[in-house]
């Protein structure tokens, strides 16, 4: 049965660059490789399958209530089968629940069995953890989350409501959640970080610190691995996945309340306060 990993966090935090990139270099290992997207740009497959267009299921679906699954996925050149939902008319419906509708699909059409898929990776959008978006963990569909953040404050805000609602909608007080870092600006933004991983006992999966190869890849619609194999950032890439490949085990998920989280938030704000007037004495700043 393929292993069924969801991947959350703000938007902007580079979860959908990540997701694509990591689908890819597990296509490379040899694993066969379904990534789900649900953002209504159709953006979360863009860089596996340029120019060619692909038609969204779920706005099929809910015209004609039947759809044959298999028309909507698309093979690529990178090995990474591709499958959009689509949008819904704006303030009708709920987008996110169209994931448990179309992973039931995935299963009771043969669609899985039939592609011999090791892995069903899930770009899942949004920045609120509602019931939609948290219901195929609530289900049981997921056995893995994988939060990115780009280590602003906003995003490790974010990070923690999803924390909230795993925990919530997991039913038990243990879940496998692990934490990608993204392009953190700095030693101190990862002390942080480190620091809040440690307190809401979850795993820091990877450092994916900022690389110039990624960033063109993603401007040319791309991935690392079509246009930079051989980079460093390629290889990081790479060694990610590799850890993606290995079992992790469930934690006892402790997020901050509210009041905590806006207490530690404030504190590190004065921290980075206090460094940045530091560097700036220390170039000759006297504003």
């Amino acid at each position: 049965m393929a292993q069924r990993i969801c991947f959350l966090g703000r938007g902007g935090s580079g979860k959908s660059t990540v997701a694509q990139n990591l689908g890819h270099a597990l296509a490379l290992k040899g694993y066969r490789v379904l990534l789900v997207g649900n953002d209504i740009s159709l953006s979360s497959t863009l860089l596996l399958r340029g120019e060619a267009d692909i038609s969204p299921a779920l706005e099929d679906y809910r015209e004609h209530y039947e759809i044959d699954l298999a028309d909507y996925v698309l093979p690529t050149a990178s090995g990474v089968y591709c499958l959009e939902l689509g949008s819904i008319d704006p303030g009708v419906g709920c987008l996110a629940r169209g994931i448990s509708l179309i992973d039931e699909m995935l299963d009771t059409q043969g669609v899985s069995n039939r592609l011999q898929l090791d892995f069903i990776l899930y770009d899942i959008s949004g920045e609120t953890p509602c019931t939609g978006y948290i219901l195929p963990i609530r289900e049981g569909l997921m056995q893995r989350c994988v939060i990115v953040t780009n280590g602003s404050f906003a995003s490790v805000t974010t990070a923690n409501s999803l924390l909230q609602a795993i925990l919530r909608a997991s039913g038990a007080d243990s879940f496998p959640v692990q934490l990608i870092v993204n392009n953190a600006p700095c030693v101190e933004t990862k002390e942080e970080l480190a620091s809040y991983a440690r307190r809401a006992t979850i795993e820091i999966l990877a450092y994916l610190d900022y690389c110039r190869e990624l960033e063109y890849s993603s401007l040319a619609g791309k991935t690392v691995f079509d246009t930079a194999p051989h980079s460093a950032c390629a290889e990081r890439l790479r060694a990610i996945a590799d850890d993606l490949l290995l079992s992790t085990i469930p934690t006892r998920l402790t997020p901050f309340p509210r009041r905590e989280l806006i207490s530690w938030l404030r504190r590190w704000q004065r921290r980075e306060l206090d460094r940045r007037l530091a560097l700036a004495d220390q170039e000759g700043w006297n504003g």
